[in-house]
């Protein structure tokens, strides 16, 4: 996860430098909260204090004086928004030229969250024979649990890569296991949310709903 801006459009983050508590090496762009006053990795439904503004090591490095410190730089910037790559899923035999399911993702049951969002051809398999260009997007009209239901277009063949792009406002999202994402998930995230998701770019944008500076 990258900082992007924040809601005022501010593309310089606020840096805070803060004690931290970690016994794993954590990556730039991990989500961090406060525990015990130091910062932490964050987990569930954990307020945010923001992102690692660089790789944090346990043990001491000569190329990043703070790793093995047990002081790390962290973006606090208020309203930050970062980006992510996209959710990719891989078209099976079942596809039709109006439908997409969603594989390789817990998904939420209810109807038509995904509604206003986009579908996104980004890799054709070498037999396919799907009619769609690589780079194609076409909007979702509704949906039912996994099954997206699309614009018409071409069908898209097993072993077709495409990219689902949530409408904003969606916020069925969870934490990764490494904390510097969110997944795809069945219930919906008190944490954050997608802020963007526009079909021209090759990532999403997300905003956090609570954190210690907002």
């Amino acid at each position: 996860m990258d900082y992007f801006m924040n809601s005022a459009g501010i593309s310089v983050p606020c840096i805070r430098e803060y004690e931290i508590e970690t016994d794993e090496n954590l990556k730039k762009g991990t989500i961090m909260t406060l525990s015990s006053g130091a910062a932490a990795k964050a987990s569930g439904s954990d307020t945010v204090l923001g992102i690692l503004a660089e790789d944090y090591n346990t043990e001491k490095d000569q190329l990043n004086p703070r790793s093995g410190s047990g002081r790390a730089r962290i973006i606090v910037s208020p309203g930050t928004i970062c980006r992510q790559p996209l959710y990719e899923t891989v078209a099976e035999e079942n596809a039709t030229a109006t439908s997409l399911k969603i594989n390789g993702h817990t998904v939420p049951s209810e109807a038509n969250l995904f509604k206003g969002g986009y579908i996104k051809l980004v890799y054709k398999s070498d037999t396919s024979e799907n009619a769609d260009f690589v780079g194609k997007t076409r909007k979702i009209t509704a949906s039912s649990s996994d099954t997206l239901t699309v614009e018409s277009g071409g069908i898209p063949n097993t072993g077709d890569i495409y990219a689902i792009l949530p409408p904003a406002g969606f916020s069925y999202i969870a934490l990764a296991s490494d904390g510097t994402s969110f997944d795809l998930s069945s219930s919906k995230s008190s944490v954050a949310q997608i802020v963007s998701c526009m079909p021209e770019n090759d990532y999403c944008e997300i905003g956090f709903l609570k954190t210690f500076f907002n």
